[in-house]
């Protein structure tokens, strides 16, 4: 009898732990749908018939014959803009873009004016496993991530959403409820997750405001645009300021390099440069004026002021209506949107990237396309400033003592975002780079494909401030004993790795500001790529809290063609000293040893002829 009872209530738990498990993994299976961002699917006219011909992303011949066609004019405008006439050769150059972008135009209501189309938003054949299988690999998004994808998870489940990245979010939003239905038939799931990215973000908060929440499990954001852009703004208005160091930064990073081209630049804008793509601006945005898309992307501050000079209320009726609803109405609901999936069971999380100029200007702090207090809603310090010692967080969102949401550069305060406890931050990456750096990859596949990361908390190998770790960076900079861009009186050595992926580095010298440590470099050694070394420091962490200093790394990477290399690395004293009530800004960074040192015309003589990283490199070591 006892026996007979034994194995009664050994099955009833086995059968107890099978029902456990299948719950605690059943957001897991759910098939996975992948959002884009901006014009990254693929668009061709007379999609299926025999004159298709594909109109995004645009062949090159396009180009090349706009260019032979223009080339009397091109080459008149250019000898002028040789001598300082840059306006002529941006309108040429503008004039021919907008030729060339000709087949893309939209009418006043904001449809095609041409019969345009994408890849068809079918299950039975827009599976990551279909498109490889049958190919079609090169309609996939993000062609890279979708095999890092399918290489951990049954790429049959995961499906690429394909949408017209000319129109509006209402319309597109629309588009996904018709697929998300469509794959939740074909799969027999009652749910789906979403992994969005940048506009398709957007797309994906307008589907929530639409449609709710109940058919989603997973809504994972990388860089979503639900705040906007003033991207459209300066364009339309011709207002380009051109940040050359960060804009070429970010076309390194995007074509996977080491070249460092980018230091040469030295955080200085180029204006002839940004005055040829001011006067480019209008033959640019002739053709793209009446793209919904565009309107939808519009920061909400700028968007009344926009549409009033630039759109017609009875020509553009339609249009407006529906961007209307985006700025009215969705925008400013997006915090409770979000939390309201929150408790309706939903996993909501949002990775924002930060710490660079936006590709036409402004002064905002972002990721070169989009501000981070507007993928975030986070409190942002304008570009090149800084929250002032012993900044004391605002709590609109986050008003628990026991948490430290400012960012070691102390320019972002995600103590006011949409959700401070799900917003992780990443300094100096760029735009849609989640893929390319190691730390951001791993934590989107983590929670897109598993249910260990519930918060900023859940890992410390995911703190919510992180430094970019692409390769093209070069170095790692943390201390010991602190999470990335913290120090405490813990900590006893800063841990220095090499994250290029091809070059050799030799650290020359370490050098602090805004406490006073002193660091010995000289038997760091060679570091061959993914290797560390612990440089140890002497001196006193004073006992502060949000207190602002920098360490300044120069160091020698062979192989580089700019091989002396100066870094420098905010960081935030949060050694549990009270902060006051401080809310000013103060200017980002410390002031150059070199400038200081330096007579102007000798430091400008350096700077113009883009020697600065070498001398100081040797200045500070």
């Amino acid at each position: 009898m006892k026996r007979l009872i034994g194995i009664i209530i050994c099955a009833a738990m086995i059968v107890s732990c099978c029902s456990v498990g299948v719950s605690a993994n059943e957001k897991d299976d759910d098939p996975i749908i992948l959002i884009s961002g901006f014009l990254c699917s693929q668009l061709f006219m007379n999609y299926g018939a025999e004159n298709e011909e594909k109109v995004w992303v645009m062949a090159p011949s396009r180009i090349t014959d706009k260019i032979g066609d223009d080339l009397p004019r091109l080459l008149k405008t250019f000898a002028g803009f040789a001598v300082g006439n840059t306006e002529d050769f941006g309108k040429t150059l503008g004039e021919g873009a907008g030729d060339v972008l000709e087949n893309l135009r939209c009418n006043p209501d904001g449809s095609s004016v041409y019969p345009i189309s994408h890849y068809p938003n079918d299950p039975a054949v827009s599976s990551i496993k279909y498109m490889i299988d049958n190919g079609e690999e090169d309609k996939l998004y993000e062609k890279k991530f979708c095999k890092h994808l399918a290489s951990l998870a049954d790429a049959s489940n995961i499906y690429c959403f394909q949408y017209d990245s000319r129109f509006d979010a209402i319309t597109n939003a629309d588009l996904l409820n018709d697929f998300i239905e469509k794959v939740k038939e074909y799969t027999g799931s009652d749910k789906v997750r979403i992994f969005a990215l940048s506009f398709g973000g957007l797309i994906s908060v307008s589907y929530l405001y639409l449609y709710g929440d109940s058919s989603i499990s997973k809504l994972i954001m990388s860089v979503p645009a639900i705040g906007g852009t003033n991207i459209p703004d300066r364009l339309f208005r011709g207002k380009i300021d051109f940040p050359a160091e960060d804009i070429v930064s970010f076309f390194e990073t995007i074509l996977g390099g080491e070249s460092d081209i980018a230091r040469l630049f030295e955080k200085t804008e180029l204006e002839k440069t940004s005055a040829v793509i001011s006067s480019a601006a209008d033959g640019i945005c002739e053709p793209l004026m009446y793209w919904g898309s565009i309107w939808s992307l519009c920061s909400a501050d700028l968007y009344d002021e926009l549409k009033k000079d630039f759109l017609d209320p009875v020509k553009n009726k339609e249009l407006i209506e529906k961007t209307d609803k985006v700025h009215y109405e969705i925008m400013p609901a997006v915090p409770q949107l979000l939390r309201k999936a929150q408790a309706n069971g939903v996993d909501v999380a949002i990775l924002c990237a930060s710490g660079s100029n936006l590709v036409t200007g402004g002064g905002l702090n972002g990721d070169v396309i989009l501000p981070a207090y507007a993928v975030s809603g986070a409190t942002c310090a304008p570009m090149g400033q800084r929250f002032a010692n012993g900044y004391s967080a605002v709590k609109t969102a986050c008003s628990d003592q026991g948490h430290n949401h400012v960012s070691p550069s102390m320019e972002i305060d995600a103590s006011s975002a949409y959700l401070p406890e799900n917003t992780w931050f990443i300094d100096g990456q760029y735009h849609g780079q989640y893929y390319y750096e190691e730390y951001t990859r791993s934590l989107v596949t983590k929670l897109l494909l598993t249910d260990e990361i519930k918060d900023v908390y859940s890992d410390p190998s995911y703190p919510q401030f992180e430094c970019s770790n692409h390769s093209n960076r070069n170095l790692h900079v943390k201390f010991n004993r602190s999470k990335t861009g913290y120090l405490s009186s813990e900590d006893t050595a800063l841990v220095i790795k090499n994250i290029s992926a091809d070059n050799t580095v030799k650290v020359l010298s370490v050098l602090s500001d805004g406490v006073e440590l002193c660091f010995d470099a000289s038997e760091s050694g060679m570091l061959s790529p993914g290797e560390t070394v612990e440089i140890p420091f002497e001196g006193d962490v004073p006992k502060v809290g949000a207190t602002a200093a920098q360490i300044t790394v120069s160091y020698i990477e062979i192989g580089s063609i700019n091989p002396f290399c100066t870094s420098d690395f905010d960081i935030m004293i949060d050694n549990g000293g009270a902060a006051a009530a401080v809310q000013e800004f103060a200017p980002a960074g410390f002031e150059s040893r070199l400038e200081a040192s330096l007579s102007e015309r000798v430091y400008n003589f350096i700077v113009r002829f883009s020697l600065r990283q070498f001398v100081e490199c040797i200045y500070n070591s």
